[in-house]
């Protein structure tokens, strides 16, 4: 096996405020990205799947609390020289949880970010295709009850006034509890080789299936690949499903009173 150079692994999250959504894309749309990758498209019903995640999260380190915004688009994916043993799962099963082979994973495509760490650290431990930009948003947070809406807006990293995507996610359906955990992720390496690593998120997924509503994505102007790289995915796209993670908060507060 061949690891990158790493200061530290693992690399240990302290908190993480996420969402996940689902599209489910031609076929077509996905092969010119996996060309010559080792990866071949998750097929769910003929119809490849891309994901579009927001995350939030923290970590500790000796001298400094560090703070993250980061999005990840991906096509769900599988190496080819394991497909005998891919499973054929439905889009609800897989939302479930059920795909335990971990074979089937989230191939990066692009990862924006707004803390140089994460970009240069993503970038030479996991050779994920990161870069520095900005984000918008506003989201559901226990210390914000009154927002219940996911509304995130990742900007051009050259000029914050035009946007890359805008994500609008509104409070998911009847969720369930899903046991996504590890998560396997695909990138290629500098010489083009499938690099695979997982994820282990320490607690489980709040899922919804959702076919017609739920979700809506608008791009912008931006001139950034990434951009027309999502349009390029996402036409047709229809989303069949979000899944939220959040860890849960050491420690709260509660309301005071007067003693005497």
């Amino acid at each position: 096996m061949i690891f990158p150079q790493a200061s530290t692994l693992p690399f240990y999250f302290a908190s993480l405020s996420s969402i996940w959504v689902y599209y489910l894309v031609p076929r077509n749309n996905v092969d010119p990205y996996l060309h010559d990758s080792g990866a071949e498209p998750a097929l769910f019903g003929g119809l490849a799947m891309a994901l579009l995640n927001f995350q939030r999260f923290t970590a500790h380190f000796a001298p400094v609390m560090s703070v993250t915004n980061e999005a990840q688009f991906n096509i769900m994916a599988y190496p080819k020289v394991r497909a005998a043993q891919v499973p054929q799962i439905s889009v609800a099963d897989f939302l479930a949880g059920g795909e335990q082979t971990k074979l089937i994973g989230a191939f990066r495509l692009w990862v924006p970010a707004d803390n140089p760490n994460a970009v240069k650290g993503g970038a030479e431990m996991f050779y994920e295709p990161t870069f520095l930009t900005t984000f918008s948003y506003n989201v559901p947070d226990l210390n914000d009850p009154n927002q219940t809406s996911w509304d995130v807006t990742c900007n051009d990293p050259a000029d914050a006034k035009q946007s890359i995507f805008t994500l609008q996610v509104g409070n998911p359906p009847a969720t369930t509890t899903s046991v996504m955990s590890p998560v396997t992720q695909y990138t290629l390496d500098p010489q083009r080789r499938l690099f695979s690593y997982g994820w282990n998120l320490n607690g489980t997924f709040q899922t919804s299936q959702f076919e017609s509503s739920g979700s809506c994505i608008a791009f912008g102007t931006s001139s950034h690949p990434m951009r027309a790289d999502m349009q390029k995915v996402l036409a047709g796209a229809a989303p069949v499903g979000v899944q939220i993670f959040n860890s849960p908060p050491a420690a709260a507060s509660t309301r005071g009173f007067i003693v005497q």
